[in-house]
C-alpha cells in the first residue's frame, strides 16, 4: 500500500467525527445500522456509507447483520485517540515551549504526558502567577532551586515568608534583575546578601524562562519579550524533575556568585 493510500485511509477517519464516533461503538460492541443511528447523531445512509469504508479498510466485519470491530479496527482506534491525546497536549504546551528559548534544550516526553498546564489569559491574566507562588508555598521548610528571569514584590514577600519556615535557596538570576533589586528592592537584596540559608547566582545573559524546583517536581515558566509570564507547567514526573534540575545546574555553572556580581558592578 503507497502512501497516497495511507493517507487516504487516515483522512477517511478523521474527516469526521461521527466516523469516529461509529468505529467507537463498535469497539464497545457489536452493532445493527439501526443501533448506531440510536448512538450516534446521523443519517441511516451515513452509517451505511460508512459502515461501507469500514469494510473495505477491514477495520470491521458483518456477521448475522451486525457489525464488528476487527482487531485492525481497534489498533487504528487506539492510535487515533493516542494522537489526538498528543495534539491536545501539544496545544496546552505550545504558547510555553515557543517562549522557552533554547537554553532549556528539549523537553522530556515526560512533560507532555505529566503537565498541568497554567496559560495567562486575558480573562485570567494573574492565573499563571498565582499558580506559580502556589507552587512556591508548597516548598516551605525544602530546599528549593529557582530561575527567577523577574524580581517582583509579591515573590519577594513570598520568599521572606519561606525563609521564616526554614525554607533554604539556591537561585539563579540575571544582571537586570540584580540591578532592580538594588534600586528597588534594598532589603530583599541585603538579606540575600547575609542570610546563610540563601545562595543567589547571576547569570551573565537575560535568562527567558523560569524554574522553581521542589521536592515534589518542577515548575517551568515561560515570559515573553516583555518579561510577562506566558505560561507555566508543573510536572512531578522524576524525569522532568531530572532535566530542570540539569537546565538549573547548566544555568548555575555559567553564573557568578551574587558578591562577585556586585564587586564587578562597582
Amino acid at each position: 500500500m503507497g502512501d497516497d493510500e495511507v493517507f487516504g485511509d487516515v483522512r477517511f477517519l478523521t474527516g469526521s467525527q461521527q466516523r469516529v464516533a461509529i468505529l467507537d461503538a463498535l469497539c464497545d460492541e457489536p452493532a445493527r445500522p439501526t443501533d448506531l443511528c440510536d448512538r450516534v447523531s446521523v443519517t441511516r445512509t451515513t452509517i451505511q456509507r460508512v459502515l461501507a469504508g469500514f469494510l473495505e479498510r477491514n477495520w470491521v466485519v458483518k456477521r448475522d447483520g451486525r457489525y464488528h470491530a476487527t482487531g485492525t479496527g481497534r489498533r487504528v482506534r487506539e492510535a487515533y485517540g493516542d494522537f489526538v491525546g498528543t495534539v491536545e497536549r501539544a496545544r496546552d504546551l505550545g504558547p510555553i515551549v515557543a517562549d522557552l528559548g533554547d537554553a532549556c534544550g528539549e523537553l522530556p516526553d515526560a512533560a507532555y504526558e505529566t503537565a498541568e498546564v497554567t496559560i495567562a489569559t486575558a480573562q485570567e491574566p494573574l492565573a499563571a502567577v498565582d499558580r506559580m507562588l502556589e507552587w512556591f508555598e508548597g516548598g516551605a521548610g525544602e530546599h528549593v532551586r529557582v530561575v527567577a528571569p523577574i524580581v517582583a514584590r509579591r515573590f519577594n514577600r513570598t520568599a521572606t515568608s519561606l525563609l521564616e519556615q526554614g525554607t533554604t535557596f539556591e537561585m539563579v538570576i540575571d544582571e537586570g534583575v540584580l540591578e532592580r533589586s538594588a534600586t528597588e528592592f534594598t532589603t530583599a537584596l541585603e538579606r540575600a546578601r547575609s542570610d546563610d540559608a540563601v545562595d543567589v547566582l547571576v547569570h551573565p545573559d537575560p535568562l527567558s524562562f523560569g524554574l522553581v524546583i521542589r521536592d515534589a517536581g518542577a515548575l517551568v515558566a515561560a515570559y515573553d519579550d516583555t518579561n510577562n509570564l506566558r505560561g507555566l507547567f508543573v510536572s512531578r514526573d522524576d524525569d522532568v524533575k531530572a532535566w530542570a534540575e540539569d537546565v538549573y545546574d547548566r544555568a548555575a555553572e555559567r553564573s557568578l556568585s551574587l558578591e562577585d556580581a556586585l564587586s564587578e558592578g562597582r
